[in-house]
């Protein structure tokens, strides 16, 4: 246990390092979200979006490694931790809002489907479905709840997405949401992917990264 414990913290600590957001970093974000010629401020904004979602990770890896995740130890178990962890620093991140900062009230009601892809939405739901069935089959109910929480978090990351109040510049707000939507939803995919292993596993984590870089909301295909 404190072997994973150290693992999961030194894992932590490197993707910290390595992904601490700079003012190139910010502003690649935004332009990779379809804001055009960010500004200072907007820059600032995506800066303080990553680092409150990486400064969590070192502790929420740690925390997952007390966690069983009915696998054991091995690649599957570490990568739910990783993945889960980064799903969960989404989670609590979208709660947080900038001290000082000042929301603003939308006159248009906000749903889930007006800044997000129904495909990213659909893909992650077939993907847990298929995810649940295989786990079922395969007789490993022990891993059913770890997958029920990591739905539980997307669900959540998702709702706070649409409910939060704006923050900030409102374009890059809106970029935002739909990026946490996606990212968390490609995150989902491949806890389950993690959880079910094998050739579904590699699919979903090609899933991820689809869902994750999808920056568009796609038009209503139904209702």
């Amino acid at each position: 246990m404190l072997y994973d414990a150290l693992w999961a913290a030194g894992v932590g600590l490197f993707l910290l390092l390595v992904l601490w957001p700079t003012r190139s970093t910010g502003k690649r974000l935004l332009k990779s979200w379809r804001v055009q010629d960010p500004t200072s401020a907007q820059i600032e904004d995506a800066i303080r979006y990553l680092k409150r979602r990486r400064f969590l990770y070192p502790w929420i890896f740690v925390g997952l490694t007390f966690v069983p995740l009915g696998s054991g130890r091995g690649v599957g178990s570490f990568a739910a931790i990783v993945l889960g962890g980064t799903l969960l620093a989404e989670l609590i991140a979208t709660q947080l809002h900038r001290e000082g900062s000042q929301r603003v009230a939308t006159l248009t009601p906000r749903g889930l489907y007006d800044i997000a892809s129904q495909y990213v939405l659909i893909s992650y739901a077939a993907i847990v479905a298929i995810g649940v069935v295989l786990l079922v089959v395969d007789l490993r109910i022990g891993q059913l709840p770890a997958l029920v929480v990591s739905v539980a978090a997307v669900a959540l990351v998702m709702w706070a997405a649409v409910a939060r109040p704006a923050d900030g510049d409102e374009q890059v707000d809106r970029a935002l949401r739909t990026r946490s939507v996606h990212v968390s939803a490609g995150l989902g995919a491949a806890v389950v992917g993690a959880l079910v292993g094998g050739g579904f596993g590699l699919f979903c984590v090609l899933a991820w990264v689809a869902m994750a870089n999808t920056n568009y909301v796609s038009k209503k295909i139904f209702w």
